[in-house]
């Protein structure tokens, strides 16, 4: 599934999409939040081509949903546009919430909160990412049954950690 030509936005694909799917996506800044609820495979044109970003206050940029167990995404930026300073609810850029994803050459950078946040029993692997200037941690796992791996990656300029886990998560 090709965005523009098949799909004007990655949305639009998203709902269409069904497991083992593939959406490309072209160099580009596409708004969120975009929300993953199947095991498709997201590929963008590179982590400084193409970017998924939202304001702050709108929640993450990117969420991986229950349903997504083994979604991939490759080549992609996921940021928020503007810093939320205020209050408890500072959301990360991206969310695996129950699901399970492997996230390759991302960048997770300008998060109110954490960069990749993995939460609710979800399962995230992070190979060649980078974790920069978030609010929080550059990546955290949050909650029993959470497991969270990261290989060949950075994190820096993090207000926190650079990657973290608590409450009986795994990292």
């Amino acid at each position: 599934l090709r965005v523009p030509e098949d799909f004007s936005t990655p949305a639009e694909a998203l709902a269409a999409a069904r497991d083992r799917d593939r959406i490309v996506l072209p160099e580009m800044a596409f708004p969120g939040p975009l929300v993953i609820n199947v095991a498709v495979d997201l590929q963008g044109a590179g982590s400084n081509k193409t970017i998924v970003e939202c304001p702050a206050a709108e929640g993450s940029a990117i969420t991986i949903g229950p349903k997504a167990k083994g979604a991939r995404l490759t080549g992609i930026r996921f940021r928020h546009e503007s810093f939320l300073a205020e209050g408890t609810d500072r959301f990360s850029t991206a969310l695996v919430r129950g699901g399970g994803a492997t996230f390759t050459d991302c960048h997770f950078t300008d998060a109110s909160g954490h960069g990749l946040a993995v939460i609710e029993g979800g399962e995230a692997i992070a190979n060649r990412c980078r974790f920069a200037d978030n609010g929080w941690n550059g990546a955290a796992a949050i909650g029993k049954g959470c497991v969270l791996e990261v290989r060949d990656s950075e994190s820096i300029n993090n207000f926190e950690h650079g990657i973290e886990s608590w409450d009986g998560a795994a990292s």
